[in-house]
C-alpha cells in the first residue's frame, strides 16, 4: 500500500510522546495500527472465525478490510485540542500549522469531558453518514471505535460532545480528521467498500472488533515496537511500512491460531499416541471412544459428556477438542475449573498432552499456554516454563539475536517446547488471549461481567474450544453468569465441551437453552431417562442437525458401595473408624467444614491412629504439599508407596481437586452430587485391598430423632442449607443400603435435586417449608448476580451498537479478586501471608517446617525488599483466615479485619509491602511459641473483640479462642 503526502495540519498532530525530544505523529500511529491489524487478522485471527464472518455476509477480504480500517482510525479523535493541548510544545506546532488550538487551562473542563475515544467515534460516524452509510449502520461501526480504550461511549457523553465545541476542535480540526479518514480508507481498501455498500454488522461481530482493535492499539502503542521519532522530523507517515512493520511483528513473537492438522489416523492410535504414548496396548474406555467418534462425525455446538468420577472425561474432552479445532481451524483451548487446586492439576495434564501434540510448524515454534488464577505465579510448573522463556530471551539479548521465541533455531541453540508461556499474555486481562488457557471457572464467568475491556475476552473466546470440567460445581449464583457466557459462545459458534459427574436433567436443559436459545422447544421436548448413563449429549452448530443423546454402556468402570448412616458423636466415629480398619487399609472422612476435620483429626490421633488432615485452611505453600503428598500415597500410581494403615481427614478439597482412593469412607451428609463426588473416591482404581475391605463401604454421618429422621450436623446445614439435605437423605432413605456405579448415578441425581415430592407422608411439611427458603434464597442469589451480568445473546436481539451492549457505569476497571468476587456469592473472607517470627517478635523467619533453602536463609531482612524468587515464597504463605472473623451477616467485618492487620506496627515498615509481587497483600505475623517451634501463635483485635488464632502444619489454621475487650 502505497501511501501519500498529508497536508501540513494532519502532519502536525500528534499521538504519543517522549519526552521534550520525542513524538510520534498521528498519522504514523494510525499507519502503525492499520499494519498490525492487518498481520493480526492474517495470522492470529482463526479460520473459525473468519469463517463465521464470512457466513454472515462478510468476505474474508471484506472482514480484513474493515478491521484494518477501525484499527487504523480508531485514534483519529487525538485530532482535536482536548487532546493535543495536554503537551504545550506540540500544540504550538499545530498552531503553526494553521489549526487554532486554546491552551489547556482554558479548555480543562473539555478535556475531562472528552475522551479522544468519544471524538474518534463522533468523527467516523460522520464521515461515514458523509458518504452515504446508513445512520444506525455508521453508529455500529463508529461505537466499535468508541470503545477502544475497555468502555463504549454513551449517549449521554455523545451529546457532551457537541455542548464543546472548543474541545472538539471547529472546522479546521474536523477537515483534518476527515483528510486522516478518508486517506486510512484509501490505504485499507475501504473506500472500495464504500461503493459497494457496508454490510450492516451483528452486535457479536461488532464486539469481537471492538477486542480485536484494541489488542492492535495496545501492540502497536509500544514504542519499542515502534519507535517514537525525533522532535525535530516532520510529521509525515513512512512512505515505506515494509521495513519497520516486519521488525514490530518480528519481536512480537504473537503465536498464530492453533489451527491444529486433520486427525486421520484411527480413534485407538489417535488416542494411545496423546495420552498413553508408553502403552502400546491402552485404548480409550467406551466413552471416551464415543465422543472421539462424534467429534469426527458431527459438527459440534455444545457436548456434555457424563460419566463417573475417574471414568477418563478430561482424556475424552482433550481429544475431542483437538479433532474438532481441526475441522473448524480453532485458534485453541480453555479449560475451565471450579477451583485453584483443578486448575492446577489440570495444568500439568495439559502441558503433557500440549508435549505430545505434532510439532508445531517452524513458523510457528511454540504456541501461548497460561495458567488464570490469582496464584498462577505460586505454580511451579507454570513458573518454570515462565522462567525458560525470560532465560531464552536473555540469551539472545546477550548473543545479538533479534530471532524471537517463536522462530525454530538451530542445533546447540536455545529451544522451547510446543507451548511457552509467553510474556505478552502475562497481564490478567490478556491471558485468555493466549492459544491454550487453564483457568479457575471465575475467569470464564467474567466474560458475561460488566466491566471494562470485557471485549477482549470475548476475543479471545470467540476462535477457541471451551471445556468446562466439573459444571455441576456452579451454583445458582453463578450459573447466571455461566448462562450468559454460554449464549454469547452460541452466538460465536464457539464449540464448547461440557463435564460433569453429576448433571441434572434440568441444569443440562438450561445449558442448551442458554447455548442455543433458538433451538428452546427441540430441547424442552427431550425427556431423558434417569437411567441414562453414562450420557454423550451434543448440540450440532447447525440447526439442521437434531440434537442427540447417547447412553452409552461403560461395565469397565462398574462397581457397587454399599452405604449406611452412622452417629455423628465424635468417639463413636473414631471407634468406628479404628475398628473398620482393625491396623489396615486406608479410610478417607469428610467434614463439611474446617473446624469439624481439625476436631477429628485430633481425637483420631489421640486414639493412636496414623492420620493426614487436608483443608483449605493451610498455607498456600503447605497445602500444595498436602495434595501432592496424597496423589503420592493415594493416587492410581501409588502401589508402591501406599501406606498399609492410615486415616485421611478432609474437607470438601478432596471431592474435585484429588484423584485419590481409598478402601473406606466416613462422610458429612451433603447434596447427592457432592456426596457421589466422594464415592468416586472409594475403591476408585483397581488395587488389592484388605480382605476385610474388598466390599467397598461408605458411612453417611447423621444422626436419626426420634421420629426416624437422619439429622446431619450443624456445619452440614451452615454449608449447605436444610433443602438439599433433607431431599438427600430422602432419597438415599428410598433407594436401599446398595448403590450401583454408574447405574445409579443418574437416577439419585434426577430424584434428589429433581423438582418431584420425595421422602415419606411424615416428613412433607419440614420439606415443604425448606424448599420455600430454597427458592427465596436462589432468587435473591439470582437477583443479585443479573445487577452486574451482562444481557444474554439471542437472535432477535435488537441492540444495534456497542454502547447497548456494555452500561459503561457499571463496567468498572476491577482487580482480579473483586472480579473473581463478583461472580461467586461465596462467605466474605480475608487473605494474609502468614509471617512467623521469633517468640518476641523482632525476627521474621522461613516457615521452619519447609526445610532448609540454600538460597534464602531462615532469618528474613524485611528492611529490604526480597528478590522476586523469595518473594514468590513469601506469597505462598498466603491462607484465609477462619470464617468466624468475617460472619456473612457482618459484612463490615471484612474492612475491620483489613484495617487491623493492616494497622499493625511490626509491618508498618517492611520493605517487603513494596515488592510488585506483595503489594497490597495484608502480612500477617506469628510467633514462635517457643524457639524452634512449629506452632505459631497471634492475636487480633476488631470491633472491640480479640482473636487468637494458631498456625500448625499439622492442624492448619484455626480460632483457638474469641474474648470481648474490657469495656465492650
Amino acid at each position: 500500500m502505497a501511501t501519500v503526502r498529508l497536508s501540513e495540519q494532519a502532519a502536525a498532530v500528534w499521538a504519543k510522546t517522549g519526552g521534550p525530544d520525542a513524538w510520534l505523529p498521528l498519522s504514523q500511529h494510525m499507519l502503525d495500527s492499520l499494519h498490525v491489524a492487518g498481520a493480526l487478522f492474517d495470522h492470529w485471527v482463526a479460520r473459525a472465525v473468519k469463517d463465521r464472518w464470512s457466513r454472515s455476509g462478510l468476505t474474508i477480504d471484506t472482514s480484513r478490510i474493515i478491521a484494518m480500517l477501525l484499527a487504523g482510525v480508531h485514534d483519529v479523535g487525538k485530532c482535536s485540542p482536548a487532546f493535543v493541548a495536554q503537551s504545550e510544545p506540540l500544540a504550538q506546532r499545530a498552531r503553526n500549522a494553521g489549526l487554532p488550538c486554546k491552551h489547556l487551562d482554558e479548555i480543562r473542563e473539555d478535556r475531562k469531558a472528552l475522551p479522544h475515544s468519544l471524538i474518534s467515534q463522533n468523527a467516523l460516524r460522520s464521515w461515514l453518514i458523509a458518504h452515504g452509510v446508513d445512520v444506525d449502520i455508521a453508529m455500529a461501526y463508529a461505537s466499535v471505535i468508541g470503545g477502544h480504550h475497555g468502555r463504549p461511549v454513551t449517549k449521554e457523553s455523545l451529546l457532551e460532545a457537541r455542548r464543546r465545541p472548543d474541545g472538539v476542535g471547529r472546522a479546521p480540526w474536523a477537515e483534518v480528521r476527515d483528510e486522516l479518514l478518508t486517506w486510512i480508507a484509501r490505504e485499507s481498501g475501504f473506500d472500495r467498500l464504500l461503493e459497494e455498500g457496508l454490510p450492516d454488522l451483528p452486535l457479536p461481530v461488532l464486539v469481537e472488533l471492538s477486542g480485536f482493535v484494541i489488542v492492535a492499539d495496545w501492540l502497536a502503542s509500544n514504542t519499542q515496537l515502534f519507535p517514537l521519532r525525533a522532535r525535530e522530523s516532520d510529521g509525515q507517515p513512512e512512505a515505506d511500512m515494509t521495513r519497520r512493520v516486519h521488525f514490530a511483528w518480528d519481536e512480537i513473537g504473537m503465536p498464530p491460531a492453533w489451527e491444529p492438522p486433520v486427525v486421520e489416523e484411527d480413534s485407538a492410535t489417535f488416542f494411545r499416541r496423546r495420552f498413553f504414548p508408553d502403552s502400546p496396548t491402552a485404548a480409550p474406555h467406551p466413552v471416551q471412544a464415543a465422543a472421539l467418534e462424534l467429534a469426527r462425525t458431527v459438527d459440534i455446538g455444545l457436548m456434555f459428556i457424563e460419566t463417573v468420577t475417574g471414568g477418563g472425561k478430561t482424556e475424552a474432552a482433550l481429544g475431542a477438542a483437538e479433532l474438532v479445532a481441526a475441522r473448524r481451524g480453532s485458534q485453541g483451548i480453555l479449560v475451565a475449573l471450579p477451583t485453584q487446586a483443578t486448575t492446577n492439576a489440570m495444568f500439568g495434564r495439559v502441558t503433557t498432552w500440549l508435549e505430545r501434540l505434532p510439532e508445531a510448524p517452524p513458523e510457528v515454534g511454540a504456541w501461548a499456554l497460561t495458567l488464570g488464577h490469582g496464584k498462577s505465579a505460586l505454580n511451579p510448573e507454570y513458573a518454570r516454563l515462565s522462567k525458560l522463556v525470560s532465560d531464552f530471551d536473555r540469551r539472545l539479548t546477550q548473543s545479538g539475536d533479534i530471532s524471537m521465541i517463536h522462530e525454530e533455531v538451530t542445533d546447540g541453540g536455545p529451544h522451547l517446547c510446543n507451548a511457552v508461556v509467553h510474556q505478552w499474555f502475562l497481564s490478567a486481562k490478556r491471558r485468555l488471549l493466549a492459544n491454550f488457557s487453564v483457568v479457575t471457572i471465575d475467569q470464564l464467568l467474567m466474560a458475561a461481567l460488566q466491566r471494562k475491556h470485557l471485549m477482549l475476552a470475548h476475543v479471545a473466546l470467540s476462535g477457541k474450544v471451551v471445556i468446562i470440567d466439573e459444571a455441576h460445581a456452579s451454583d445458582d449464583f453463578m450459573n447466571i453468569y455461566l448462562d450468559s457466557v454460554l449464549s454469547w459462545l452460541g452466538a460465536y459458534e464457539a464449540p464448547v465441551i461440557v463435564l460433569s459427574a453429576t448433571l441434572t436433567n434440568e441444569r443440562r436443559a438450561a445449558m442448551m437453552r442458554a447455548y442455543s436459545r433458538q433451538r428452546s422447544a427441540e430441547i424442552d421436548a427431550i425427556v431423558p431417562d434417569p437411567r441414562d448413563y453414562p450420557l454423550i449429549t451434543v448440540v450440532p452448530r447447525t440447526e439442521g442437525s437434531a440434537i442427540t443423546s447417547t447412553v452409552v454402556p461403560d461395565q469397565s468402570r462398574a462397581r457397587s458401595v454399599n452405604w449406611s448412616w452412622h452417629p455423628t458423636h465424635l468417639d463413636t466415629l473414631v471407634g468406628s473408624i479404628s475398628g473398620a480398619l482393625e491396623g489396615r487399609g486406608c479410610a478417607l472422612v469428610v467434614r463439611n467444614t474446617v473446624k469439624d476435620a481439625q476436631a477429628t483429626a485430633q481425637a483420631l490421633a489421640v486414639a493412636g491412629l496414623p492420620v493426614k488432615l487436608n483443608h483449605a485452611g493451610f498455607l498456600a505453600v503447605d497445602r500444595a504439599g498436602n495434595d501432592e503428598e496424597l496423589r503420592y500415597l493415594f493416587g492410581k500410581e501409588s502401589d508402591g508407596e501406599r501406606p498399609d494403615f492410615a486415616v485421611v481427614v478432609a474437607t470438601q478439597v478432596v471431592e474435585q481437586s484429588l484423584d485419590v482412593d481409598f478402601d473406606v469412607l466416613f462422610t458429612d451428609t451433603a447434596p447427592i452430587d457432592l456426596l457421589i463426588q466422594r464415592i468416586g473416591r472409594l475403591h476408585r482404581h483397581g488395587r488389592h485391598r484388605p480382605p476385610h475391605l474388598q466390599a467397598a463401604h461408605c458411612h453417611v454421618l447423621a444422626d436419626i430423632d426420634p421420629l426416624g429422621v437422619p439429622r446431619p450436623t450443624a456445619g452440614s446445614v451452615a454449608v449447605y442449607a436444610d433443602h438439599l439435605l433433607l431431599r438427600t437423605i430422602a432419597t438415599l432413605s428410598e433407594h436401599g443400603s446398595t448403590i450401583q456405579l454408574p447405574g445409579d448415578v443418574s437416577p439419585l441425581v434426577a430424584k434428589a435435586l429433581g423438582p418431584d415430592p420425595v421422602g415419606p407422608p411424615s416428613w412433607q411439611g419440614e420439606l415443604t417449608s425448606a424448599a420455600g427458603e430454597h427458592r427465596i434464597s436462589i432468587a435473591k442469589q439470582r437477583a443479585k448476580a443479573k445487577t452486574w451480568c451482562i444481557q444474554a445473546w439471542q437472535r432477535s436481539d435488537e441492540r444495534s451498537h456497542l454502547g447497548d451492549w456494555l452500561r459503561t457505569e457499571d463496567a468498572g476497571d476491577y482487580t482480579e479478586i473483586q472480579m473473581g468476587a463478583a461472580v461467586r456469592d461465596t462467605n466474605p473472607s480475608v487473605e494474609v501471608i502468614v509471617v512467623p517470627t521469633t517468640p518476641d517478635g523482632t525476627a521474621a523467619l522461613r516457615p521452619p517446617w519447609l526445610g532448609l533453602n540454600a538460597d534464602h536463609p531462615d532469618i528474613l531482612d524485611t528492611s529490604t525488599s526480597p528478590s522476586d524468587d523469595l518473594a514468590r515464597e513469601i506469597a505462598s504463605w498466603t491462607v484465609r483466615l477462619p470464617g468466624r472473623l468475617t460472619p456473612r451477616w457482618k459484612p463490615e467485618s471484612v474492612d475491620h479485619v483489613i484495617a487491623a492487620i493492616d494497622a499493625l506496627p511490626t509491618t508498618k515498615r517492611w520493605a517487603w509491602r513494596r515488592h510488585r509481587l506483595l503489594k497490597g497483600e495484608l502480612l500477617l505475623p506469628m510467633q514462635q511459641t517457643e524457639e524452634g517451634s512449629t506452632t505459631l501463635t497471634t492475636q487480633i483485635a476488631v470491633s472491640g473483640q480479640s482473636h487468637l488464632l494458631r498456625y500448625s502444619p499439622q492442624r492448619g489454621l484455626e480460632v483457638i479462642a474469641d474474648e470481648l475487650q474490657p469495656g465492650h
